[in-house]
């Protein structure tokens, strides 16, 4: 197989894996399905990277509240609802309205794709998610090509969006479009949730899953999440899970007007080192969060966990190098901290200060 379609093959394999050995289901195809896929996709696989190409193109930003990225966003969903359509699914395009801005814009939200495909009685149902917006991209972030023209460099397809999140999303399309070019018989019955706003925090999407849970989602047996990435870089992985996030804000003042150094410094609290010594007290050098109580409902880890975390195909100096950290807070993949802390990648804090 050509090196440039690895990940998106070995993403794909993933996926028919599950479809193939994940679900108990007796219309299971047969061992060979996975080798007569991978022979479709030799046969097809400019097409695939063409068609990625394509969805790369599209500057589907949904940070960025300009009316021209709205556009591109809608039609990269109509894109993606095309693509479902021909696959034979009945696809659904559902209405978010708009959005309303600090600045008193306001914008449309790009409606959320829900769609079937196979309906029988007798099969578990698999629902996948996936988005089609992405992060702003530009050369000077750091880019070596054009983030929106799909680029090969040793092997490796370049341009945003590619795994967040359009590659993964293209992948089980394709996954159910070798299946229907085979004429093998799906597995599952099959569900989809596609959704254009998850990088300005997935707007409107939990009104609509509160809105579809007894009539979309209440057939649903199982949920596929293909939004991560994977720790190594020869090996698929199954993501279940991820670290949450607590985020707040911090506002620390002496009083409202400013005091003149020459007079009051040195005799009143200074805001900036009251606001350096509270975040300060959050957490020690080791990564360990010191507010009481916050690990009391945290689930210890358990051999079995260990085990699979053994067997996974991680190289932690590999991983620490493709990160750009000079060391992690542990040097085993196995065993975090004690108390099972880690550390975030950045912190931001908004404070107010006065100078004295």
């Amino acid at each position: 197989m050509d090196p440039k379609l690895g990940r998106m093959a070995s993403a794909l394999l993933a996926l028919l894996l599950l479809l193939l050995g994940g679900m108990s289901s007796p219309s299971s195809p047969h061992a060979g399905l996975v080798e007569k896929v991978f022979r479709y996709m030799d046969l097809h696989q400019d097409e695939f990277v063409q068609r990625l190409k394509e969805w790369v193109a599209i500057e589907s930003d949904s940070v960025q509240p300009v009316p021209r990225l709205r556009q591109e966003l809608f039609r990269m969903m109509a894109l993606a609802a095309e693509e479902l359509r021909r696959l034979g699914a009945s696809v659904d395009l559902e209405d978010l309205g708009s959005q309303q801005l600090p600045d008193g814009q306001t914008l449309p939200i790009p409606p959320v794709i829900l769609a079937e495909l196979g309906n029988e009685p007798g099969k578990p149902t698999v629902c996948f998610y996936g988005h089609l917006d992405v992060q702003p991209a530009t050369q000077a972030d750091g880019w070596l090509t054009d983030p929106y023209t799909l680029t090969e460099v040793d092997g490796k397809l370049y341009g945003r969006g590619a795994t967040d999140n359009k590659g993964p999303v293209l992948a089980w399309i394709n996954a159910m479009s070798a299946f229907r070019a085979l004429e093998e018989d799906l597995p599952v019955n099959i569900k989809v949730i596609i959704e254009g706003m998850e990088e300005a925090g997935s707007v409107a999407l939990e009104e609509l899953v509160k809105r579809e849970k007894d009539r979309f989602f209440s057939s649903v047996d199982y949920i596929v999440i293909s939004d991560n990435l994977w720790l190594s870089q020869r090996r698929p992985a199954l993501i279940y899970g991820t670290r949450g996030n607590s985020y707040f804000t911090v506002e620390v003042t002496c009083r409202d007007q400013d005091f003149h150094s020459g007079t009051f410094g040195g005799i009143l609290h200074e805001p900036m080192a009251d606001l350096v010594a509270l975040l300060g007290s959050l957490t020690d050098s080791a990564g360990h969060i010191l507010i009481p109580g916050i690990y009391d409902d945290v689930a210890p880890l358990t051999e079995e966990e260990k085990e699979l975390y053994g067997a996974i195909d991680l190289d932690l100096e590999e991983y620490r190098n493709s990160s750009r950290v000079k060391k992690f807070l542990f040097n085993t993949k196995v065993q975090p901290p004690a108390d099972g802390s880690l550390k975030g990648m950045t912190t931001l804090n908004h404070f107010s200060h006065c100078l004295i």
